[in-house]
């Protein structure tokens, strides 16, 4: 589902795809890295999950096919 979201991501023009998820989830973590998002960063006690509060990692994956040299294609139009 990821990789398909990727692919009509790209084939709409969207240069960047985000994600965030609770640190201790290492299999998602380990899937998105496989689909080219890297982590960029953090935000501390920001999920609150069954009683306990966790970190949350958050990721980028900048489109290799669309996109010009640093600008996306996208805008939001409110």
């Amino acid at each position: 589902m990821l990789e398909r979201l990727i692919e009509e991501s790209e084939a709409d023009g969207y240069w960047t795809l985000q994600a965030q998820m609770i640190t201790e989830n290492h299999p998602s973590r380990a899937l998105h890295r496989k689909c080219g998002f890297r982590e960029v960063g953090y935000r501390e006690r920001y999920g609150h999950i069954e009683e306990k509060w966790h970190d949350v990692i958050l990721l980028e994956r900048r489109s290799r096919r669309t996109g010009g040299p640093g600008l996306p294609t996208k805008t939001c139009d409110g």
